[in-house]
C-alpha cells in the first residue's frame, strides 16, 4: 500500500476577519453589484463580458471524466462490508456515498500551479 499522508497547504498571507464587524447591508449581494453595476437595473446581461478580462490566459478545455460504470452494492453484514474494503484496498466510512476504483487521488493536482518565466517589459 502507498503512503497516504494528508496534504496541507499553509496560508501564504495574513488576512483580517471582520465577521460581525462590517455592516452587511453595504456589501454587494449579486455578481452584477460586485462588478460595479447599479442596483435594480434590468439591462440585458452580456454573457461574453468575461472575455474583456481574460487576457493572455492559457486556454483550457474541461474533459468529461464520466465513470465507465456505476454499481450499487449491498452488504448483508458489517463483516461483509469490512471484507469488501480490504479487497479493494480503500477505507470507506458510514458517510461514504461513492468511491472510485482504483482509488481516485483528488489531491494529486491540488498543488500544481501555472509557472512561467518572468519576462522584463520593453521599457525596463
Amino acid at each position: 500500500m502507498s503512503d497516504k499522508r494528508k496534504v496541507e497547504v499553509e496560508e501564504s498571507s495574513e488576512y483580517d476577519n471582520y465577521l460581525g464587524e462590517v455592516d452587511d447591508s453595504s456589501l454587494p449581494t449579486t455578481l452584477g453589484e460586485f462588478m460595479g453595476e447599479e442596483k435594480g437595473t434590468n439591462e440585458e446581461v452580456d454573457l461574453d463580458s468575461w472575455r474583456s478580462h481574460w487576457k493572455q490566459m492559457p486556454s483550457y478545455t474541461q474533459e468529461h471524466n464520466k465513470a465507465y460504470k456505476q454499481v450499487i452494492m449491498s452488504f448483508r453484514t458489517k463483516a461483509d462490508y469490512d471484507d469488501f474494503q480490504k479487497l479493494i484496498g480503500q477505507r470507506l466510512t458510514d458517510k461514504t456515498k461513492s468511491a472510485w476504483h482504483p482509488h481516485l487521488d483528488v489531491t494529486a493536482n491540488s498543488l500544481l500551479r501555472w509557472m512561467e518565466e518572468e519576462v522584463p517589459l520593453a521599457d525596463e
